[in-house]
């Protein structure tokens, strides 16, 4: 017999986030003496998500079957159209048939100041999901805060300026980091993917350019984010069509249609048509 010790095999990471404790507030009595005895796992691996269903083609996708478990409240002011999503756990008692995905309402850009697009992420994107980040964005340049709260806050506030921002948080840091920027011009959008939905939903409610809370980025964050990727690029169309430059213009109109159609089936159908009237003044 080899004396070798048998090799571990290697599990692959299927979420771009690392889970987070459940709240002690939120455990049984049970619970808290199972922890006790060392039989229960303070960390819950399992809620945390991920398909990877938008690395593969999207004929036959899970999107045709997205669960419905985007959740628009109607107490948020027009502006910010906050959406929550709720936990893919529960999306069995939702009612059938997807949810359209709407984005942002339209917002004016000054093509003269504008300086592009920033995304920012308090965690690290893991190889299985970081190219579908990037193809979304459109750039391999995120600012990857990892955990550094102070300086994510100090980067969005002093670097950002005059830019859009799309943040993407844990919910235990975007507890702390939200409050701090969110009223900043230049936050656009976040989205919170964290394990325990339900009480990162709680707090996020007052706050709306928050757009998903979810336990699943490849079902509900990506393809928001794709949506959101997509308006902001609408907006500066826009912009660029009033300076006059409609080559450029064209092109971010273009680039809206793609991320729609390469990444999320079920995104309002006016964005379409809209996106074609503009494509029409390009001419």
């Amino acid at each position: 017999m080899s004396d070798t010790p048998p090799q571990k095999p290697k599990i692959p990471h299927m979420s771009h986030l690392q889970s987070e404790p459940i709240p002690m507030s939120f455990a049984s009595p049970q619970f808290l003496a199972q922890i006790t005895a060392g039989t229960a796992n303070l960390f819950p691996n399992s809620q945390m998500k991920t398909t990877n269903q938008l690395c593969m083609p999207m004929t036959s996708s899970g999107y045709d079957k997205m669960p419905t478990s985007y959740q628009s409240s109607s107490q948020v002011p027009m502006m910010t159209n906050n959406i929550n999503a709720a936990s893919s756990s529960s999306s069995a008692a939702a009612s059938s048939g997807p949810k359209l995905l709407k984005p942002l309402p339209a917002q004016t850009i000054d093509a003269s100041t504008f300086k592009g697009f920033k995304f920012v992420t308090l965690d690290s994107l893991q190889v299985e999901t970081r190219e579908v980040y990037d193809k979304i964005s459109g750039t391999f340049q995120w600012e990857m805060c990892e955990s550094q709260d102070d300086r994510c806050i100090n980067f969005i506030r002093n670097e950002c300026v005059n830019k859009r921002v799309f943040l993407v948080s844990s919910g235990g840091l975007g507890q702390k980091v939200v409050p701090e920027i969110h009223d900043l011009p230049q936050v656009y959008a976040i989205y919170i993917y964290c394990a325990n939905v339900k009480f990162h939903q709680t707090w996020t409610k007052k706050y709306s350019k928050v757009r998903v809370v979810c336990d699943n980025d490849d079902l509900y964050l990506l393809p928001q984010f794709a949506v959101d990727v997509a308006q902001a690029n609408i907006d500066w169309g826009n912009a660029l069509l009033k300076q006059g430059t409609r080559d450029k213009a064209k092109e971010k109109f273009k680039l809206a249609s793609d991320k729609l159609n390469d990444y999320v089936r079920n995104h309002d159908p006016a964005m379409d048509v809209e996106i074609k009237n503009k494509l029409e003044e390009c001419k």
